[in-house]
């Protein structure tokens, strides 16, 4: 079964370069231990809301704040288990997440989840 990590990241807008800069280097890091690339997106603004919730409003992300996503893409959970123990125990990694937590975003500004792919197949 396909695995995808997903990270939320609510971002004051001028600390966007310094997070574009080091998940660059972290990407990279990530690839050395065989994971695929990870997409990094910027949530835009949606009139939309139909009577449902936005997420912006559900995860509280402030007028000052700004909400990326990363996906890291996984063939399986073995491949992420072996991927992300030789990634998370690199040095520059941490250091790395140190810089992030100092000039970007502390901790409790990032919102991780584990998603399975049931491999339902859609008939058109």
């Amino acid at each position: 079964m396909a695995h995808l990590l997903v990270y939320l990241y609510k971002i004051k807008p001028e600390a966007k370069e310094k997070f574009l800069e080091i998940s660059a280097k972290t990407n990279k890091k990530f690839q050395e231990y065989g994971g695929v690339t990870e997409q990094i997106f910027k949530l835009s603004p949606s009139s939309k809301n139909y009577g449902i919730s936005l997420i912006p409003e559900k995860l509280d992300v402030k007028e000052d704040e700004e909400l990326w996503i990363g996906l890291l893409h996984f063939q399986s959970e073995e491949h992420v288990r072996i991927t992300m123990e030789d990634f998370d125990s690199d040095k520059e990694v941490n250091e790395l997440l140190n810089e992030f937590v100092a000039h970007v975003a502390p901790l409790d500004h990032i919102l991780f989840g584990e998603f399975v792919s049931e491999h339902t197949t859609i008939k058109r």
